[in-house]
């Protein structure tokens, strides 16, 4: 269960209570369908024509700034951190190392948990719709759907991969950094997600849905983490991220210019 002071508590409640004041909770999830297949409509073929006819120049920027949105460059070197620090926590190590090593896992855990949490949704999320890729807009069309399609990943379109790994991620750096630099965050996730129209891998409304994937899966995890207080914790209406504190014993001596002993 989560705190009922986080945001996902809160916005749940209001929406029961819009349900019982006005039957609305069956009409919402409705809206955001038709409110996709309206946009799927009207503009999916135009934008992804339009951005296929970009001048090179800007196009070869987005080629290379559309492999941040993969998860295995955030997933792979946070597990092998945690679980080396895991490990490392068996051992006898002396105060200082052992907090840093326990700060390293809390992040990896936090890290890893958004962003494997978000990516199962959108791989399930794939494969059950099966909407074609923009490759096939001449042919098919932009609706053209084969559900359940497992294995085909040219079938995978809907939603973005990529676009949910992104703005997970940015929710996660909005959450480390104590909501600074969150400008800088959103232009993040909006670049990657515009870089998967420009190089033809999906359309529009198919990184809309991936962002509110991975925005929605980044604040139920952060919410399960304050919960528990593994590291976070409600200040007033904000979550007060505390990790980094882990590091202070070690950071101390440092500047001290002393490296204190490993082992105790």
């Amino acid at each position: 269960m989560l705190a009922p002071e986080t945001f996902t508590v809160q916005w749940l409640k209001a929406v029961m209570e819009r349900h019982r004041q006005a039957k609305v909770l069956f009409w919402w999830p409705l809206w955001t369908i038709l409110g996709l297949l309206a946009l799927a409509v009207m503009l999916d073929g135009p934008v992804t024509e339009a951005l296929r006819n970009w001048p090179s120049g800007e196009r070869a920027f987005f080629r290379f700034i559309t492999d941040l949105g993969k998860s295995d460059w955030l997933l792979i070197p946070t597990l092998v951190a945690g679980l080396v620090c895991a490990g490392a926590l068996q051992l006898r190590l002396s105060y200082s190392w052992a907090w840093a090593a326990r700060g390293i896992v809390a992040i990896s855990a936090y890290i890893f948990a958004t962003i494997a949490i978000s990516g199962l949704v959108t791989v399930v999320l794939k494969r059950i719709i099966g909407r074609a890729r923009p490759m096939y807009l001449e042919d098919l069309g932009v609706l053209h759907l084969r559900p359940f399609e497992l294995l085909d990943w040219s079938f995978h379109s809907f939603p973005s991969g990529h676009a949910t790994t992104a703005v997970a991620f940015a929710l996660v750096l909005r959450t480390l950094t104590n909501r600074r630099f969150h400008g800088w965050f959103i232009a993040f996730g909006f670049a990657i997600g515009l870089s998967r129209i420009v190089v033809g891998d999906h359309y529009l409304s198919d990184v809309i849905a991936g962002s509110f994937v991975g925005l929605a899966s980044a604040i139920v995890v952060r919410d399960y983490f304050v919960t528990r207080r593994w590291g976070m914790r409600m200040q007033g209406a904000h979550v007060d991220y505390r990790m980094f504190s882990a590091f202070k014993p070690l950071m101390r001596w440092l500047r001290r210019r002393h490296i204190p002993a490993l082992f105790k």
